[in-house]
């Protein structure tokens, strides 16, 4: 049979780097036991180069046949169907996994981590609870949060789902493993998420004295940074990938429109651009550091002009000393967030405005709905957010 009677149509696109095809097949072929859906997604496992690209999108019927083809000989012809024939695949039809290529990055990094190496080899059907419940205590000896070890189970149960979904397995052993375990950290209470206003006035005020002229332009960049993270609410990556063309100061408003981790730059978390206030404080602060740099990005890397890929040399070069020099117990860079949220709340500012201005989906994680921003006159936010500023 020729690729074009088989194969109806293939997109291809980059994600993590290497090249991937989305294709679907015509309707009466015939699909690979327990699949009902004829649209196929798969790795060609090519850099994502101008060339492979090009070759990539000449070969692309073929390529997709040939993975088709790949899927019978793998499934049907196999007496014994392992745990890594389906996993990546089992990742890549996921939500989440499509979700963003950051979020899909760490599950695809826990499953060659983590995962692989514990049931890769494993036939689905052998799978015990036993061999979960040994490959759980092993995960907590690293010393691992529990909300770490639960992205770990999810990669694992997401695979074992996906061959109760296909028909390869009746049950799936990970159910009666519960995630919750004495194994991992648990988190600390919620009152470590915040810095009090005190707190937040002594840092936002520091002048270092006696520091030195590099110290003085670091010592600047982190008290900028840290305004807009008090004042604003955004989050460390959001705060790491804004661009001056994002900063309006006749308007007085910051537009939230990317983010940054891991090294990659992408849409925001809730995929929506938002606009955030500015009180006087913080055009204050910003104004001052402008004087400072003359790059694109706003906080970038000293002496290179990009910006950070991640906020750890940001907390340990400059936001850790700070905190230690002033006396304060140290927290995590995020939870400037969390503080931006208590505060304004405590200073009368509507949930709905604080709201909007985290950039949040929905309310429900605020209360239990939600405004967009659009919906706010930013003037009048201005306003009512000057009054944690004072």
């Amino acid at each position: 049979m020729e690729n074009l009677d088989v194969i109806k149509s293939v997109r291809v696109f980059v994600e993590n780097g290497i090249i991937k095809l989305d294709f679907r097949v015509h309707k009466g072929v015939k699909l690979p036991k327990g699949r009902t859906d004829n649209r196929f997604r798969c790795s060609t496992g090519r850099d994502g180069s101008k060339m492979s690209l090009k070759y990539v999108e000449q070969k692309k019927y073929e390529l997709a046949r040939k993975h088709y083809d790949s899927l019978f000989d793998n499934y049907e012809n196999k007496v014994e169907l392992l745990f890594i024939d389906i996993a990546y695949i089992a990742l890549e039809e996921t939500a989440v996994y499509r979700r963003k290529q950051d979020g899909s990055k760490d599950y695809l990094n826990i499953l060659e981590k983590d995962v692989l190496p514990k049931f890769g080899n494993m036939a689905l059907k052998e799978i015990k609870v036993s061999d979960i419940k040994a490959w759980q205590v092993e995960m907590g000896k690293g010393k691992i949060s529990q909300s770490r070890f639960n992205k770990k189970y999810y990669v694992v149960k997401r695979v074992l789902d996906y061959a109760i979904e296909n028909g390869y397995i009746g049950s799936n052993p990970i159910s009666l493993v519960k995630r919750s375990s004495k194994l991992f950290i648990k988190a600390k209470s919620n009152n470590s998420k915040y810095f009090t206003a005190e707190e937040v006035e002594k840092i936002l005020s520091d002048r270092f004295e006696g520091a030195n002229d590099k110290e003085k332009l670091s010592h600047a960049f982190l008290v900028a940074f840290l305004h807009v993270a008090f004042l604003t609410g955004a989050r460390t990556g959001e705060i790491m990938a804004l661009k001056w063309e994002d900063i309006d100061f006749s308007t007085k408003t910051i537009t939230i429109r990317r983010s940054i981790r891991k090294g990659i730059i992408s849409v925001t978390k809730t995929d929506t651009e938002r606009v955030v206030p500015m009180v006087h404080r913080l055009i204050d602060a910003l104004l001052k550091w402008k004087d400072n740099t003359h790059r694109e990005y706003v906080f970038p890397v000293p002496n290179k002009g990009t910006p950070y890929s991640e906020p750890r040399s940001i907390v340990d070069s400059k936001f850790k000393p700070m905190l230690e020099r002033l006396g304060i117990p140290y927290k995590i860079l995020y939870c400037t967030r969390a503080t931006f949220a208590s505060i304004a709340v405590e200073k009368g500012i509507s949930i709905p405005i604080v709201s909007t201005c985290l950039g949040h989906g929905n309310i429900a994680t605020t209360q239990r709905y939600y405004i967009r921003m659009g919906n706010i006159d930013t003037e009048n936010t201005r306003i009512e957010l000057e009054k944690m500023a004072m």
